[in-house]
């Protein structure tokens, strides 16, 4: 059964399922990437919409001792501007 979202909370636009990547972040330490997500997406802004089981489920994914598919390099950069 397909999620039904609410019209996008910033510009009004339709709001539709859609499968995602998700870049999610744990504090200063944790960054998980997560294939595959159920996501809200605004037709016009594009702006992402999360239901809560999803959330969840996606909290416990990242904290479960569970041997990840893949792991990635990620360079880290400091912007310097004053």
């Amino acid at each position: 059964m397909p999620r039904i979202y609410h019209k996008c909370h910033f510009c009004g636009g339709k709001v539709l399922e859609r499968r995602i990547i998700v870049d999610y972040r744990w504090g200063d330490e944790l960054i998980a990437v997560i294939k595959n997500v159920p996501a809200g997406v605004c037709q016009i802004c594009g702006e992402q919409y999360f239901k809560a089981e999803i959330v969840k489920e996606m909290e416990k994914l990242v904290h479960s001792k569970e041997k990840p598919k893949k792991t990635i390099h990620v360079p880290l950069r400091e912007l310097t501007v004053v």
